[in-house]
Order: structure tokens, then C-alpha cells, then sequence
């Protein structure tokens, strides 16, 4: 049975946690995802699982490598200094292909920063902090229903590509209270089958799992090169988006997470005008959806790229569009509101509109 709650969007991720059969959630605390360990130390005991505080962001990345090593899906929250603490972990969970959900709750940077919300953490996210030629994948919900909707496949993406999986949200978006629809408990970690490459610890099998921070020049290549064809079948397979609109707009705006549910809003707003403006959202981040904008119509002159940053995921779309239109930029960190206004987003496109 379905059931409607009235959650902080953290909450939302720490619902859907349960909800979706994982039953460990490595955490310590930080602003603003702190939230998500106080609702999982009080439900996650309820479902049969566990929320463990570590005494740092290192120790709770490497329990949650040391438990996908079981064949077990657990999960962290976290933000931007915590999540970079994290890095060495994470590198050494992508060359173990070992799977885990996890949360960003972004905020300003760098160092230690402010606790306001922020997208600055995108670079990191989708390249990585850590060392060597790996992926995380990532998604990036705008609100708490679309939270609760992409649990699911996180969960199946992690165990399809033994991958870590990375759920990014702006701290806006975090520190939003709103109804979430969440479908009926289904413990979709169980739908996977890890026998053959967990490791347990018990009975007599042969070894089945063996992961070195030291290879020869043959099990280096070997590694490397299943992780570039697991990559590019994840690239070509689960580009993700939203978008309206595009097929007749002069202006395309691009964004994700909070300015992205914005868009929606402004691209009525103008079409109520009768101006053709249109929007792409992107769902995930990597692998970047590329595919959005291979076959933009001809009537789109101008696109802008709109985030709480200084200009990260703007590469990618500068990237993705190839030079075939220009791409303008509008974005904002930090303050006593962090990010760009529905007034601000407006008149960058008129703007463009009028050709300035």
C-alpha cells in the first residue's frame, strides 16, 4: 500500500533506505545531512537493521566497503568535507566494483565552507576525488518524491554494475518539507544475487574475492580495462533527463536539482508570453546525458546553464553541445540565499532573447 508522508527531503532519503531493504547505514554527523542519521536511529531499528555512528567520515567509508564486501548493500550520508574525507574509500570500493548508496547533502565550499546549501561539490562527484580512471554514478533528484522514485533503480544500478551510486542534493533541496508518495516496502536488495563474488567468511568455497592495493602490470591493465567497458556500457545505457519543450524553444535552460525544478515554472512563464523557451533537466550526472543534446532543433540559438556554483556542470554541457550553439552561464554560491532566483533566471533569458 502506498502511503504519503509530510518529510523533510532527507527524510525522504532515510525512508526510502528502509523502505527499499537496506538495513545499514554508516553515518557521522554533518550539516545539513545530519537529519538523515536521527530518522535512521529511529526507524532503521524497526526494519530489522542498524544505524551506526563512526567515530569519523574515514571509518564510516571503509565499513561501508568492508560490508559490500559481504555482498551487503549499505549506505551513507553525508556533505562536502565529509564526502572528501571519503574519497580514498570510494576508489577502493570502484576498483573492488563493490556497491553502496550514498548521499551528498551539498554545501559551500572549499574546506570546511558554510552550511548553506550549494552545488560546489559537482567536480567531485562526477570526476572524483580519488586517484586512477573510475566512476561513480550519480543522481541528482530535485525533491523528495523524486527521492523516493529513484531508490529504487540506485539500488539496482549498484547491483547491476557493482558500482557506488551516488544520490546528489543541493542543501536548498535537503532542508525542504514536503509530501512524498513512498510505494510499499520492497526489500530490493534481495532481488539481487551476489554468491558469486561475496565473501563471506564461512564454510569451505573457494576464494572468491580478492582485492590488493598492489597489481603486476598485466592485473592492472586486466582491471583497468573491465572498468572502461563496464563505464561505457553504463554511458551508453542510463543517461537520465527531463526535459519540455525543447522541440521548438530559442532558449534551452539547463539545470538540475533545485534550479532545475525551477525551470519548469519559468519555461511556463514564458510560454504563457508566448516566447519559446524550453528546458533540459538532468537526472543523472554521470554519465552525463549527452544524448539530450545530440539532435537540438535548429531554432534553438541560445542555451544557459544555471547552478549553485561558479560553473561545473557548464563544462558538460559545453561539451555535450559541441559548439554548435553558445552556451551562456548564470549561477551563485554562498550568502543568505545561495542561490539564483526565479527573477534572476528570468531576466538572463530575456536577455537572450532580445540577442544581448
Amino acid at each position: 500500500m502506498k502511503e504519503t508522508l509530510f518529510l523533510k527531503n532527507t527524510e525522504a532519503f532515510a525512508e526510502s533506505m528502509v523502505r527499499c531493504g537496506i538495513r545499514c547505514h554508516f553515518a557521522y554527523p554533518i550539516t545539513p545531512a545530519t537529519d538523515v542519521m536521527k530518522y535512521t536511529a529511529a526507524h532503521m531499528a524497526d526494519a530489522g537493521g542498524r544505524m551506526v555512528q563512526m567515530e569519523s567520515e574515514l571509518a564510516v567509508s571503509n565499513a561501508l566497503a568492508g560490508y559490500a564486501c559481504a555482498g551487503k548493500l549499505g549506505a551513507t550520508s553525508t556533505a562536502g568535507p565529509g564526502m572528501t574525507l571519503m574519497q580514498e574509500a570510494i576508489g577502493f570500493m570502484a576498483a573492488g566494483e563493490l556497491p553502496c548508496i550514498m548521499l551528498d547533502a551539498m554545501r559551500v565550499g572549499p574546506g570546511d565552507g558554510d552550511i548553506v546549501g550549494a552545488q560546489s561539490t559537482y567536480f567531485q562527484a562526477t570526476r572524483g576525488g580519488a586517484h586512477g580512471d573510475y566512476r561513480v554514478i550519480v543522481l541528482a533528484p530535485s525533491c523528495g518524491q523524486e527521492i523516493a522514485d529513484l531508490m529504487p533503480l540506485g539500488i539496482k544500478l549498484a547491483f547491476t554494475y557493482r558500482n557506488p551510486v551516488l544520490f546528489v542534493v543541493d542543501g536548498v533541496t535537503c532542508q525542504m518539507t514536503e509530501t512524498t508518495t513512498f510505494d510499499e516496502a520492497h526489500d530490493y536488495t534481495a532481488d539481487f544475487d551476489t554468491s558469486g563474488w561475496a565473501y563471506t567468511g564461512t564454510g569451505d568455497h573457494p576464494k572468491r574475492f580478492l582485492l590488493t592495493g598492489s597489481y603486476t602490470h598485466e592485473q592492472g591493465y586486466e582491471m583497468n580495462e573491465r572498468l572502461r567497458a563496464k563505464y561505457a556500457k553504463i554511458k551508453e545505457n542510463e543517461q537520465r533527463w527531463e526535459q519540455s519543450q525543447v522541440e521548438d524553444a530559442e532558449v534551452l535552460v539547463v539545470a538540475f536539482g533545485i534550479h532545475g525544478r525551477m525551470c519548469k515554472e519559468l519555461a511556463e512563464n514564458f510560454r504563457a508570453e508566448g516566447k519559446r523557451v524550453g528546458y533540459i533537466r538532468p537526472i543523472s550526472l554521470w554519465p552525463y546525458p549527452d544524448k539530450a543534446f545530440e539532435n537540438l532543433p535548429a531554432s534553438v540559438k541560445s542555451i544557459l546553464v544555471v547552478e549553485m556554483n561558479h560553473g561545473q556542470m557548464l563544462d558538460d554541457v559545453r561539451l555535450a553541445v559541441s559548439g554548435k550553439v553558445p552556451v551562456h552561464f548564470l549561477g551563485k554560491t554562498g550568502g543568505d540565499i545561495p542561490m539564483c532566483t526565479l527573477a534572476d533566471m528570468t531576466r538572463e533569458v530575456n536577455k537572450l532573447l532580445e540577442g544581448e
